[in-house]
């Protein structure tokens, strides 16, 4: 419970991350209720869920706004017409015409590890969901790393992983090629293993396995398998799964998060999602920290 401007009930989701939100409105945050006390909230829990929200597109942007930055997707044809900021994620086709990406997100992943600023949150907006299967899984990269002996942290916090969404995107099953703009949008980068948090100081891994192509430092064939290994412990041992009810809104920190959808049967039933994203700065390693922090 937080006391702001309003006391935010907040109900633990899972004994690794999440909270569960029933007692406010999330379009008054930022004014009747403290944005402040809401990402205190976030960088406890990792991840919020905020139930029984009615939001119309531009009511979702304005609470992704609160946060930063609107980051628009690389696959702008997912967009949600008229507001490019919005992805749509969903299996429903009219008119022939599919309504979003159907595929989107599938595997263990931190989002956009593959950009220069990754997203610092994502924000997803549940207008229908499937009455079983389809749930988000959620794990707690910050859980994992407390849990790590004092030589291994002291051996990641030098080491980078090299990001390719070029790789990634390859992986799918015949998706479009990518155009001269998405290639240039998107080239190969770096960013340290061990993470400090920007707003908090926490320390913690910073890990993608899909798009991981390379770790500097770390060899090519030591450096991967080191990232495989600490990625399945996270995965393994560190989850919450997120059963969705309809218009359930859920922002979380990608700093200290991994997470994966689940199949459902699409031929049977419905999935309508909206998606945004709020940049975030270059990621901060250890050495790169002005004073090093310990973990908290």
């Amino acid at each position: 419970m937080v006391k702001g401007r309003d006391v935010i009930e907040v109900t633990a989701l899972s004994e690794h991350l999440g909270g569960e939100i029933t007692s406010i409105d999330a379009r008054s945050i930022g004014r009747d209720t403290s944005l402040e006390a809401v990402k205190s909230l976030l960088f406890e829990h990792q991840l919020l869920c905020f139930r029984d929200q009615n939001l119309t597109p531009q009511e979702m942007l304005d609470f992704t706004r609160l946060f930063g930055e609107p980051d628009p997707h690389v696959l702008q044809q997912f967009a949600l017409p008229g507001f490019p900021d919005i992805v749509v994620l969903s299996n429903i086709v009219e008119n022939g015409r599919p309504l979003g990406n159907r595929k989107e997100g599938f595997g263990w992943h931190t989002d956009l590890t593959y950009m220069a600023r990754p997203a610092a949150y994502t924000i997803l907006y549940s207008l229908e969901v499937p009455p079983e299967g389809g749930e988000t899984l959620f794990a707690s990269m910050y859980k994992a790393y407390d849990t790590l002996g004092d030589d291994e942290k002291e051996r990641m916090r030098p080491l980078k992983g090299r990001y390719s969404y070029l790789e990634l995107y390859n992986k799918r099953d015949h998706a479009e090629p990518l155009t001269e703009e998405q290639r240039a949008r998107t080239p190969d980068v770096s960013h340290p293993l061990v993470r400090i948090h920007p707003e908090t100081g926490r320390e913690g891994m910073y890990l993608n396995l899909d798009d991981c192509i390379g770790v500097d430092g770390g060899g090519e064939t030591d450096g991967l398998a080191l990232v495989s290994r600490l990625f399945s412990y996270t995965t393994e041992n560190f989850e919450y799964r997120h059963r969705w009810r309809p218009h359930d809104l859920l922002i979380w920190d990608n700093r200290g998060a991994l997470h994966t959808a689940t199949p459902y049967d699409t031929e049977r039933h419905r999935r309508l999602i909206y998606r945004t994203s709020v940049r975030g700065e270059v990621p901060i390693g250890w050495t790169e920290a002005v004073e090093p922090l310990s973990s908290n």
